[in-house]
């Protein structure tokens, strides 16, 4: 009889062990798959048969807030926050994104210290954080917190992507630029990468533009900033949404680059009208062993075209000096100077 105990005990366990990893595998079918409202309503049976399961609700509150019922998940998460003995840091977390979500982003800094100072090391929370810290304007801060995010292993793509926001929104258009276009270069398929390009395109060619040819007679090159030249401004272009992160669709440009003000010289080496074409002229052009960058310019109504830039100078002569020292290279190529202001 004694042996028979014992067997039951283990049938007993085995039963136990079996059922828990049948729920763990039900939560896993819903995450992969995302099936939030799945998951809410296996959560919220928990709940049912449980008002003082604390884990449960924390976990529905979580399920409710990857759904988009902010106010449920306010609901439960400020629940677990009053009632339970002791909030776990994932519980601040969970706070914090919702009152992000509703755009209280001071509060949210609030929970997301919490959270870290109670041990939480996840990407996920400084990610967050980062972004709640651009739209407070502390810019400096928020690229910090994003690199910690990229050292704990979050998607680089995601990282560089907001990283480019908040260099829009500090006004530097082209640092923007340059963090993208690697990004589309790498997958031309990425619409988020896409989306923000182009507004850093359009908003880094809201400035007037000029264009001067190369010529050879010094005279006329000290002339050039006397005359007055024909130059192409853009529409002013409305942004309803910025598709970086939701956080970012509200919060519109803050100030203009300081780099608009001021004069750059360039060699142009081309102009392309997509994207696809201008990468293709670049990488033919590399074997030069020239600086080769691309710049996006919106000329009005023939669209976005797709600049080949070769050096950037403060002056024409510079850019001209440049060209000289490169005749050799340049021989077998069209080209102009450029100047963006």
């Amino acid at each position: 009889m004694k042996f028979i105990i014992i067997f039951l005990g283990f049938l007993l366990g085995g039963c136990s062990s079996t059922s828990h990893t049948t729920e763990e595998q039900t939560v896993q079918q819903f995450t992969v798959s995302k099936n939030y409202a799945g998951l809410v309503d296996f959560y919220k049976q928990k709940v049912v048969d449980d008002r003082n399961d604390w884990q449960a609700q924390q976990d529905l509150a979580d399920a409710y807030l990857k759904n988009g019922d902010l106010e449920s998940a306010d609901f439960y998460i400020q629940r677990v926050l009053d009632l339970s003995k002791k909030p776990t840091a994932s519980a601040y977390f969970i706070k914090g994104q919702v009152l992000a979500r509703n755009l209280d982003f001071t509060n949210s800094l609030v929970q997301y210290s919490k959270a870290i100072d109670m041990g939480l090391d996840s990407g996920d929370v400084y990610m967050q954080r980062g972004i709640s810290l651009a739209q407070t304007k502390q810019y400096s801060k928020a690229i910090d917190s994003f690199n910690q995010a990229r050292l704990r292993g979050y998607d680089d793509v995601a990282i560089k992507n907001n990283i480019a926001m908040v260099r829009i929104y500090e006004g530097d258009f082209q640092a923007a630029v340059d963090i993208l276009l690697p990004l589309y270069e790498q997958d031309s398929s990425n619409e988020l990468v896409n989306s923000n390009l182009k507004l850093s395109a359009l908003k880094l060619d809201e400035s007037q533009q000029e264009v001067y040819p190369v010529v050879d007679d010094p005279i006329k090159v000290e002339t050039f900033d006397n005359q007055e030249n024909a130059s192409l401004k853009t529409e002013e272009v409305e942004v309803t949404e910025i598709s970086a992160e939701e956080f970012f669709a509200s919060q519109p440009v803050l100030k203009e680059s300081k780099r608009s003000n001021e004069r750059t010289y360039h060699l142009q080496l081309g102009s392309y009208d997509n994207m696809p074409e201008a990468l293709e002229k670049r990488n033919e052009l590399l074997s030069t062993d020239l600086s080769i960058t691309i710049r996006p310019a919106d000329l009005g109504e023939s669209g976005t075209w797709f600049r080949l830039l070769s050096g950037e100078f403060s002056s024409y002569r510079q850019a001209k000096n440049y060209a000289n020292q490169n005749q050799d290279t340049l021989k077998d190529h069209s080209y102009f100077i450029q100047v963006i202001r």
